[in-house]
């Protein structure tokens, strides 16, 4: 049992490090499930957050560069601030002050992103960023939603969740 559990738990930790997928809020989620959630995601090494804010941040500047929707592109934001700023807080230890600060920090970072000038990505990724933004912005309102139901997130933590969760 011990061995499927240490098995599992370095594949989810692989999971989070696959280059070239595009990024899902694979730590938010498993915040928003509780401490059972937040131990199977495991502990990740600062090179695992900082090549998550990487890929975060090229599938969000690729997005804004393929002219997808705004506001879809900034809903994924919002997931990928929240999605880092849990990152940060498993990785140092810390609480909801660390996902705070971290998805502060994150959000600087996404408005930087919104005012660049990039290429444009080749059609085929800006498809596949076309149909991601959508989606990886409904899985951190789920995320978001199950942390306010299960009593982790609460109602002040801000207009920026607020308007995830629209």
């Amino acid at each position: 049992m011990r061995q499927t559990s240490l098995a599992l738990l370095a594949l989810l930790a692989a999971c989070a490090t696959v280059p070239g997928v595009l990024p899902t809020p694979r730590y938010a989620d498993a915040a928003s499930r509780g401490m059972w959630g937040a131990l199977l995601a495991g502990r990740p090494t600062r090179a695992q957050v900082d090549e998550a804010t990487e890929r975060w941040s090229e599938a969000l500047g690729d997005s804004f560069a393929c002219h997808v929707s705004t506001r879809q592109v900034i809903d994924a934001g919002l997931v990928g601030a929240l999605d880092i700023g849990a990152m940060n807080a498993a990785s140092s230890g810390g609480g909801a002050e660390e996902v705070r600060a971290g998805v502060g920090r994150y959000i600087v970072r996404l408005a930087s992103l919104a005012t660049q000038q990039r290429e444009r990505p080749s059609p085929g990724r800006c498809d596949a960023l076309a149909q991601w933004a959508p989606h990886a912005a409904e899985a951190g309102r789920e995320a978001v939603r199950r942390a306010r139901a299960n009593g982790l997130m609460d109602n002040n933590y801000g207009l920026l969740m607020d308007l995830l969760v629209r």
